[in-house]
C-alpha cells in the first residue's frame, strides 16, 4: 500500500513543476485582470480608458493593455445590426489608440473593416439568395410530402412560420457566417499579437 500524502504535500509537488514564480507574473496575475476590467466598463459603462491607464505606472501598464485588449477584441462580432456596427467601430477606435506600432495595428483593422463592408453589402445579398432558395426548396417538399397524403394546398405557403424552416434557416446562416467569423478570428489573433 502507497503512502499517504495530505493535500499540501500534494500542492508542494506541483509547485515545484510549475517553478519559480517570477514578478512578471505577479503583475500579470493582478494586472491583466484590472485591463480585462476597464475594458468592460469602457464597453458597457462608457468610461474613459484612456485615464484610467493613468494610473498605472509603466511596468504594470503592458499587462493593463493586455487586458484591455482581450476585452476589447472578445467583444467584436459580425455587424448584424447597428448596435454591433457601432461597438465594433468604438472597439477599433480604442485598439489603435492603446497599440504602439500603429502602422501594423491599422494595417489589421482595415483588413477587419474590408470584412465587415463586404458582409455588410455582399454577404447580405448571399444570405438573401440562400433564403430564397431554401424556401423554394422547403416549399416544394411540403407540397410534395402533402400530395403523397392525397392533400394539396392552393396558392402559396409561408414556410417561415414552421419550426423545421426556421431551424434550418439558422443553420445556413450559421455556415454561411463561418468564412467571416474565421477570417475575424485570424485578425483578431494579430491583433492581439502587435505591441
Amino acid at each position: 500500500m502507497g503512502e499517504i500524502r495530505s493535500a499540501k504535500e500534494i500542492a508542494a509537488e506541483r509547485l515545484k513543476d510549475i517553478g519559480e514564480i517570477t514578478d512578471d507574473d505577479r503583475l500579470r496575475w493582478k494586472f491583466v485582470p484590472a485591463g480585462e476590467k476597464i475594458g468592460q466598463r469602457f464597453l458597457f459603462e462608457r468610461a474613459d480608458y484612456e485615464a484610467e491607464l493613468m494610473s498605472f505606472d509603466e511596468k504594470q501598464l503592458p499587462f493593463v493593455i493586455k487586458g484591455l485588449t482581450q476585452t476589447l477584441l472578445a467583444n467584436i462580432d459580425l455587424p448584424r445590426n447597428e448596435t454591433i456596427e457601432k461597438r465594433n467601430s468604438k472597439i477599433m477606435g480604442a485598439v489603435i489608440t492603446i497599440k504602439e506600432d500603429k502602422e501594423t495595428t491599422a494595417e489589421a483593422l482595415g483588413q477587419l473593416q474590408r470584412i465587415f463592408d463586404h458582409y455588410a453589402q455582399i454577404g447580405e445579398g448571399q444570405r438573401n439568395q440562400a433564403k430564397i432558395g431554401l424556401k423554394t426548396k422547403f416549399e416544394q417538399s411540403l407540397r410534395q410530402a402533402l400530395r403523397s397524403q392525397g392533400k394539396e394546398l392552393p396558392g402559396q405557403i409561408n414556410v417561415e412560420q414552421y419550426p423545421q424552416f426556421q431551424e434550418e434557416w439558422r443553420r445556413v446562416q450559421t455556415q454561411l457566417d463561418m468564412q467571416y467569423v474565421k477570417s475575424i478570428d485570424e485578425i483578431k489573433k494579430h491583433l492581439a499579437q502587435i505591441e
